[in-house]
């Protein structure tokens, strides 16, 4: 007796209708029928009465007898499914920017949970701030953010530094291959808030009365808007990426932007037992520094 007559057996006691037990195991009802066949021949009994011309099913005394069995053979079944799938893991908690979470650490996400099954992550998309305050109060074990704080329990590292880049349509009528600021068209800019400094610099060079055609303080939809002669800057670990999906075209800039800085952050004094997991996350980052290809000039 295997348990998927078991199975159909319950469905067809909990629902009256060797039809409707079918459709709820998305089976064929002669599959179904066959199944409760073998059984009642197995057990050398019936255990269901079909009156002809009703579509309700009432249990044989043998039936009501067998069914508690059944009920406990379904039960130890699941049981020992679930011994199976268990295994000592352990879970690390991160906070991350939208744009590292989309643009950046997919790679570094992967590589770890194709190597270390017994590790889980949880992943938290916030802003900067919000990712200090998740681990001052050790909801998250680490983070990576693009804007530091100061905070005496936070350790700040610098993990990346990138150059920003201009990002538009390939015919776009720029005068050489590297873009100085006073040749972009303010109007035509699609405005992305990704730091102070950048801010700062942005006022610097163009007309602060003048406003930009659409602004964003977050970048995951900017880029469908880059039509139209249309521009805007990008980090060129976003652009690296955009250029494989959309037809676009990437120039270096004179007087650029600052680089954009990634930073990761830990607790100064992190929860004991998952100091584990942190070392062994840490070994992946490294290697993720050691071997990415997305900051590199295109």
């Amino acid at each position: 007796m295997n348990i998927t007559a078991i199975r159909v057996f319950l469905e067809i006691v909990k629902t009256h209708s060797l039809s409707k037990a079918a459709e709820n195991l998305y089976l064929s009802q002669s599959t179904v029928s066959h199944h409760l066949k073998t059984m009642e021949a197995e057990l050398n009994s019936q255990l269901i009465i079909r009156h002809q011309g009703q579509r309700t099913i009432h249990l044989t005394p043998k039936g009501e007898n067998f069914l508690p069995l059944a009920e406990r053979w379904l039960s130890l079944f699941k049981d020992t499914q679930a011994l199976q799938d268990i295994r000592p893991h352990s879970t690390l908690s991160l906070g991350c920017t939208d744009s590292l979470n989309t643009y950046v650490f997919p790679e570094l996400y992967q590589n770890l949970l194709s190597h270390e099954e017994t590790l889980d992550l949880d992943i938290r998309t916030q802003h900067s701030q919000e990712i200090y305050n998740l681990l001052l109060n050790h909801e998250i074990d680490t983070g990576f953010v693009i804007t530091s704080f100061a905070y005496k329990n936070v350790v700040t590292r610098i993990l990346f530094t990138e150059p920003m880049v201009l990002l538009c349509q390939k015919d776009m009528p720029f005068p050489s291959a590297s873009i100085h600021p006073q040749d972009l068209d303010v109007k035509k800019e699609i405005f992305i808030d990704w730091s102070p400094e950048f801010r700062a610099w942005h006022d610097f060079w163009f007309n602060t009365v003048t406003s930009p055609r659409i602004k964003f303080n977050n970048p995951s939809l900017s880029h469908y808007f880059l039509k139209n002669n249309y521009w805007s800057i990008f980090p060129i670990s976003m652009a690296r990426l955009l250029l494989k999906e959309m037809d676009l075209a990437v120039y270096p800039l004179t007087s650029p932007p600052p680089d954009r800085t990634i930073y990761q952050i830990t607790h100064k004094e992190p929860l004991s037992n998952h100091i584990p997991v942190l070392t062994t996350f840490q070994k992946y980052v490294t290697h993720f520094q050691e071997t990415t290809t997305l900051f590199q000039k295109l």
